[in-house]
C-alpha cells in the first residue's frame, strides 16, 4: 500500500513530530495499560520512519506485535485519527475501509520526487523549500494591502513632473528640514516657515513654486539644444546625477570640482576633443577651424546640489556668466545662486527628488526640440 509513502512525500508540510509518551500519558485513550500504549506508539514511529510498505508488509506488521481482531479495528481508527490530525494542514483525508488500508490523497502526486528524510534527521534542502512553498501559499493572501506608498528609488529612476509634485511628496522626502538654528543666514529668511527642536523649517509652498521656476528654466534650455551641466560631490548622488545627465543628455560632475574648469579653460579644457552636433544631437563630423578650438566651451546650465561645498563653482559660473541652479539649505546664501530652490541639500532623498524633477523638465523639453525638428525636416 502506499499509505506510508504518501505521509514521507508530504511530512515537510507536517508542523508536528510523533507524538511522545510523556506528552500524551495525560490524555484519555482507550488503552488498556501503558504497555498497549508503548506498543502502538512504537508502530506509529515505524510507519513515519518507512519510505514504502507493501500490502504484505504492513499485515505482517500488524502481525507482529499479537492484535487481535478488536485490537485491530481500535488500531484502525487510531491511526486514522492520528493520520487526520497529522495531515489536517495539508485538508488530506483518508478513507481507511474495513479490510484494508487505502489512500485518497489529492496532492500525492504534487512532489513526486522529492526525496523525504527520517523523522529523526534534520530537513533536506528539498524539504525546506518545499515548507517555505507551502507557507507562502497559506499566508501571502493575509494582511493588509498598502497603497500609495512613498517609494525614494522611484525619485531616481522614474521621476514625477513639476504639476505632479505636491507638497505632501515634498514632506516624505525630508525637504522641509533644514540646518541648525546656530547655523542660520539671515538671507534665507523669506524660505523659513518655523522652528521646532532647534531646526528651521522650510516653507514647502515656497519650494513648490521655486521649483517649478526652476523646472520651466531647464525645460526651456533643453528645448532650444542648449548644454546642462549637472554638479553634485557628494557620497550616494552619482546614480541620480548619471540618470538626470542621460536624460537631457548632458554631463554631470559627481566628484570634485577642478578650479578653473570655466575661467581658467586653456589649461583644464583646451585639451578636451571637440565636436559639432546637430539639434538631434547627431554629431556633424564637420571638422573644426581657428576659434572653434580654442574657444571656451562651457554649459548654458549648471544645476548644483550642494553649493555650500562647491562656492568654487558657484563664483566661476558668475565670472562665465553662466547661469545655475541650486538647492539652497538654511545654512547657504541664495544670492550665489540664479534660480535658487529651497530644500534640504544634506539628505539624498531629498536631492534626489529635486534632481528627478528638474531632469524629468529637461527631458520634456529636449522630446519638444526633437519634434519641432521632425517637423521641420517633414516640410522640407
Amino acid at each position: 500500500m502506499s499509505l506510508v509513502r504518501t505521509i514521507g512525500v508530504l511530512r515537510p508540510f507536517a508542523f508536528k513530530r510523533p507524538y511522545s509518551v510523556s506528552s500524551d500519558i495525560g490524555k484519555s485513550h482507550s488503552y488498556k495499560d501503558i504497555d498497549q500504549r508503548l506498543k502502538y506508539d512504537e508502530i506509529r514511529g515505524k510507519i513515519r520512519a518507512l519510505g514504502s510498505l507493501s500490502e504484505e508488509q504492513a499485515n505482517d506488521l500488524l502481525t507482529e506485535y499479537n492484535l487481535d481482531q478488536k485490537d485491530h479495528v481500535d488500531f484502525r481508527n487510531m491511526l486514522k485519527d492520528f493520520l487526520d490530525e497529522f495531515l489536517d494542514k495539508e485538508e488530506i483525508k483518508l478513507n481507511v475501509g474495513s479490510s484494508n488500508i487505502g489512500p485518497n490523497v489529492r496532492n500525492s502526486n504534487k512532489f513526486p520526487f522529492l526525496n523525504s528524510t527520517p523523522p529523526n534527521k534534520e530537513y533536506s534542502i528539498q524539504e525546506l523549500f518545499v515548507r517555505q512553498y507551502h507557507h507562502s501559499q497559506q499566508v501571502n493572501s493575509l494582511g493588509a494591502s498598502l497603497t500609495n506608498v512613498y517609494k525614494p528609488h522611484e525619485d531616481v529612476l522614474n521621476p514625477k513632473k513639476a504639476n505632479e509634485l505636491s507638497i505632501k511628496t515634498l514632506l516624505a522626502a525630508g525637504v522641509h528640514l533644514g540646518h541648525s538654528t546656530s547655523l542660520y543666514r539671515p538671507s534665507t529668511q523669506p524660505f523659513i516657515y518655523g522652528e521646532y527642536k532647534g531646526l528651521h523649517i522650510i516653507d514647502l509652498e515656497q519650494t513648490l513654486i521655486y521649483l517649478k521656476r526652476a523646472s520651466k528654466v531647464v525645460q526651456g534650455v533643453a528645448e532650444k539644444g542648449g548644454l546642462i551641466l549637472f554638479l553634485g560631490t557628494r557620497d550616494g548622488q552619482r546614480r541620480s546625477l548619471e540618470e538626470a545627465a542621460s536624460r537631457v543628455k548632458g554631463y554631470f560632475v559627481s566628484s570634485r570640482w577642478i578650479p578653473g574648469t570655466l575661467t581658467n579653460c586653456t589649461e583644464i579644457s583646451g585639451t578636451w576633443q571637440r565636436h559639432e552636433v546637430d539639434l538631434e544631437d547627431t554629431p556633424t563630423g564637420r571638422n573644426l577651424e581657428g576659434d572653434e578650438l580654442s574657444s571656451l566651451v562651457k554649459p548654458d546650465l549648471i544645476v548644483i546640489l550642494n553649493p555650500v561645498e562647491n562656492r568654487n563653482a558657484l563664483k566661476e559660473a558668475m565670472y562665465a556668466r553662466v547661469p545655475t541652479i541650486g538647492i539652497v539649505d538654511t545654512d547657504s546664501e541664495p544670492s550665489l545662486v540664479t534660480y535658487p530652490v529651497p530644500g534640504n541639500d544634506d539628505s539624498n532623498r531629498s536631492t534626489n527628488l529635486i534632481l528627478g524633477v528638474l531632469s524629468k523638465a529637461g527631458e520634456l523639453g529636449r522630446r519638444r526640440r526633437l519634434e519641432k525638428v521632425q517637423q521641420y525636416r517633414h516640410l522640407m
